[in-house]
């Protein structure tokens, strides 16, 4: 595997992917303890924070222009 590192791009998305893809490993293992010890409130929490960290890792790029807006319009600018 050949990283070609011109302005940097490749390796944050490549470290943004590695690092995303470790957090839903582990946010998928607790949901299946919660699962298997019916704590509902608990497995929802986690499965709306996969979906969260899913859309910074996949789309990083529109997330990070929809959280621009969002600040955008809470302060004003």
């Amino acid at each position: 595997m050949e990283i070609a590192l011109s302005n940097g791009d490749e390796l944050k998305t490549w470290v943004i992917a590695v690092a995303g893809n470790i957090f839903l490993i582990v946010l998928a293992v607790r949901a299946i303890g919660h699962y298997a010890k019916r704590e509902w409130g608990e497995l929802l929490a986690h499965f709306i924070a996969g979906v969260v960290v899913a859309g910074f890792v996949y789309a990083s790029d529109s997330a990070k222009g929809m959280l621009t807006a969002i600040w955008n319009k809470v302060a004003g600018s």
